[in-house]
């Protein structure tokens, strides 16, 4: 079973078998290997996978995987005959691949409406944003975020900006998108970082074009202390880049 479930989660994932093995620092034969039921794996491989996947071992080792549990839907919800689309507000979603072009639109004033978008049970749609993560600026700590996790926020007037000060927020510049934590003081805005390679960012208040407020977070994989010690490997090598870099 443990075979049939890796390849459910490559064809979930979309992962090669070399981009599988090489995130569980596998030989490609190895895993062919596993899949095909011809070796099995180390308890650490399987607790690693287990892990980073959000599965439980007894459930990758004896259980087949269902398409809806390895994308974490509710197959109460999906199944059900009163189930209606209806009842999910959609919400639009800034990712990687669209940021780009939507800070070109919001300069230049046009709709937000190409935007890819989100439906999540109990999160309504009105003056809300996803923004989906794609760098450890805001890694650290235990409530850390790191890349792929999405996070919502609430629209907030530019009159108001003073309510953000000490708050998770968005902020939209001319040309920039920044994830932080938010100081008000005198018409200026601190941007601070978690990641301790990453200098904060001071803006006027007339620099912002748009402000959310963080209010939900959606995790890509739950938190644990084998993948935390991954993730503070790699805050440190960002850290010793980032150090790298500046003049002495």
């Amino acid at each position: 079973m443990f075979g049939k479930n890796l390849k459910k989660i490559r064809s979930v994932r979309n992962m090669s078998q070399q981009e599988f093995s090489e995130l569980f620092d596998l030989k490609r034969a190895t895993l062919g290997a596993y899949e095909e039921e011809r070796s099995n794996p180390k308890i650490d491989t399987v607790i690693k996978i287990a892990n980073y996947f959000s599965i439980g071992l007894e459930e990758l080792l004896t259980k087949e995987l269902t398409v809806n549990r390895l994308l974490r839907f509710n197959e109460a919800i999906t199944t059900e005959s009163s189930y209606n689309n209806d009842d999910f507000d959609t919400i639009p979603c800034i990712t990687e691949e669209v940021k780009t072009r939507y800070l070109d639109n919001f300069a230049n004033n046009i709709s937000n409406e190409d935007l890819p978008t989100v439906k999540l049970p109990h999160v309504t749609g009105k003056d809300k944003m996803a923004f989906v993560i794609e760098d450890l600026t805001m890694s650290g700590g235990s409530n850390g975020f790191f890349p792929k996790d999405t996070i919502i926020g609430a629209n907030v007037p530019l009159t108001e900006l003073a309510n953000l000060s000490g708050e998770l927020s968005v902020v939209i510049t001319k040309d920039q998108l920044y994830f932080r934590k938010l100081t008000y003081n005198n018409n200026t805005v601190m941007l601070t970082a978690n990641h301790p390679g990453v200098e904060p960012v001071l803006l006027s208040t007339g620099d912002i074009k748009a402000a959310w407020r963080i209010i939900h977070v959606f995790r890509y994989t739950m938190h644990s202390d084998s993948n935390a010690l991954e993730q503070r490997l790699a805050q440190l090598e960002n850290t010793i880049a980032s150090l790298r870099q500046k003049p002495w």
